[in-house]
């Protein structure tokens, strides 16, 4: 009859004589990172910028078609060597405003002047897009400065999703009028002297 082994606890290579211990695995080199400035078509259609390192090399980043202002590319291969490769390179983007365009997540923002008579009494105008081309919107009658009316499908287009073009109505008031044209506000002037569009506004300021 053979007695039970009851053997001690082993450390440092289980009884054999070796050294055993957790040793961590190589890792990547550091993330770089760097900004640019880029126009606002090419954050709608997406471009290609080239960025000097310190080594004097040329990096090519390509930012995608739709990207917001203060978002990152990642670059990679391009951060601190390491055991085990390259690091990234990490590029915030900054997107130059413009005159005619604001972004609204991944809406489009404008505002289109229309007149007097095609607010009061409705009217189909062309409206401009980024595609380059119009889309026919509908300004229903009575439609007051400062509604904004929704174009599906005409914002800013990813690779996940479509935006809509919000088109805000500005009510243009002309600056010089005719005599044909003066005579014509007169009479409508008259033909609406009893409607009140400050009814009630006095309450409204009361503290």
């Amino acid at each position: 009859h053979l007695p039970d082994w009851r053997g001690a606890p082993t450390h440092g290579g289980g009884g054999f004589g070796g050294q055993t211990g957790f040793q961590r695995p190589p890792s990547k080199g550091a993330d770089r990172t760097a900004t640019t400035s880029i126009s606002f078509p090419g954050s709608i259609r997406g471009t290609t910028i080239g960025l000097r390192d310190p080594s004097g090399d040329v990096i090519d980043v390509r930012v995608p078609a739709g990207i917001k202002d203060g978002q990152k590319v990642r670059v990679r291969g391009k951060g601190q060597p390491g055991p085990a490769g390259n690091g990234d390179l990490m590029v915030a983007v900054s997107v130059k405003p413009h005159e005619f365009y604001t972004r609204d997540g991944d809406n489009l923002r404008i505002h289109v002047p229309v007149t007097f008579p095609e607010a009061a009494l409705g009217a189909d105008i062309q409206v401009p897009t980024i595609d380059g081309e119009t889309v026919k919107v509908r300004v229903p009658a009575g439609t007051p400065s400062g509604r904004t009316l929704r174009v599906k499908g005409h914002g800013v287009k990813t690779s996940k999703v479509t935006g809509d073009l919000l088109v805000t109505i500005d009510v243009a008031v002309p600056k010089n009028l005719n005599k044909e044209a003066e005579a014509a506000v007169k009479a409508f002037a008259e033909a609406t002297a009893d409607a009140d569009v400050r009814e009630g506004l006095a309450a409204k300021a009361r503290l």
